[in-house]
């Protein structure tokens, strides 16, 4: 009677056995099927100011909201622009400038910005020190080298008009993102234009002394603008506003992880790009924490938001830079309606 009472019991545990699996089956199928996808076009190639958003794929906090990622490199905040105005991503991260005058000339196909990340904005035009480059009339006559789709030669008119450097006055060596700090390595231009941390370790990596390579800031010439920041689509934004908030959350998770642990990013990031040069993708992701993330406004309103006033004063200086059709409103370039909450936008 024993034995066959523990056969019963054998087969019951067995029978629950499958049960069990089979619901947790279908739940992860369920889970599988329920997933959505969305397309990320990042910044520029897989490097350390993008290494967040992998360490946040990596800690699983887009699959906890429900979300696939696919992450692409890009040519720029241009190429961000157009992709996100097309609807072929459904975010982005890049320059809300160059976003702001894409959706002014592209008013059916605007994106917003949903969150910031760079609160000082790195533009800047590059240059060694044997050029004799120290102040923006020096830029007159020289050549320049840039991509077209980059976020600082497309606000250069606008650094321009500031500093009174009339347009035709500097002439224009166009080249990929990629190899634009080349054309000044081999001597072919005087300057170039772009981010200071792109910039400025791409040479360090070619063997060029930090003392030679100097600077001229966009901000110093009063362009006190926003820089980069995650947008979204108009597609994504009327169709699905819950993935928004979703996206954004596991983001700003990641963003926060990065600033706290930034070697913990880079090693996320060598996942995607086996080569990284972990020493200076890392050195250049605290370059932008240090430079461009932490500043007086972020460290009192955390990361994420912006402040009106400040950026109907960019958007002036931009119309007219610009030369649009129309001002725009600060809630047509950004809305704040899908931060999180305020302890993940907190900077350590």
């Amino acid at each position: 009677m024993n034995g066959m009472n523990g056969l019963k019991r054998t087969s019951l545990k067995k029978a629950l056995g499958l049960m069990v699996g089979a619901a947790v089956g279908f739940l992860s199928a369920h889970a599988a099927q329920a997933a959505t996808a969305v397309k990320v076009t990042l910044n520029g190639p897989f490097d350390g100011s993008n290494a967040a958003f992998f360490l946040a794929q990596q800690k699983g906090y887009y699959t906890a909201e429900g979300l696939t990622v696919q992450f692409d490199p890009s040519g720029g905040s241009g190429e961000v622009a157009t992709r996100i105005g097309s609807g072929a991503y459904d975010f982005g991260f890049g320059d809300i400038n160059v976003l702001m005058e894409f959706n002014a000339k592209n008013p059916a196909a605007a994106g917003k910005g949903v969150y910031m990340l760079y609160y000082r904005s790195p533009l800047s035009v590059a240059s060694f020190a044997k050029s004799n480059i120290s102040k923006p009339s020096d830029l007159a006559g020289r050549k320049l080298g840039g991509a077209l789709t980059d976020g600082a030669y497309k606000l250069f008119p606008a650094y321009s008009d500031l500093t009174g450097l009339k347009p035709d006055a500097v002439k224009w060596e166009y080249g990929d993102l990629r190899l634009r700090e080349v054309m000044l390595l081999k001597g072919d231009v005087d300057a170039v234009v772009g981010f200071d941390s792109t910039m400025y370790f791409s040479f360090v990596r070619q063997g060029i002394k930090p003392e030679d390579i100097k600077f001229l800031y966009y901000s110093d010439a009063g362009m006190d603008i926003y820089g980069n920041g995650i947008v979204v689509s108009k597609k994504m934004l009327d169709a699905n506003p819950a993935v928004v908030k979703a996206f954004v959350a596991a983001t700003a998770k990641g963003w926060r992880d990065a600033i706290a642990n930034p070697a913990a990013a880079i090693a996320a990031l060598k996942t995607q790009s086996a080569l990284t040069d972990e020493k200076l993708e890392t050195d250049k992701l605290n370059w932008l924490i240090k430079n461009q993330i932490t500043t007086a406004e972020s460290r009192a309103d955390g990361m994420g938001g912006i402040r009106t006033a400040r950026m109907s004063k960019a958007i002036d200086t931009l119309t007219g830079a610009f030369g649009l059709p129309a001002k725009p409103k600060v809630e047509d370039v950004f809305t704040s309606a899908f931060l999180p909450a305020a302890d993940i936008r907190k900077l350590p």
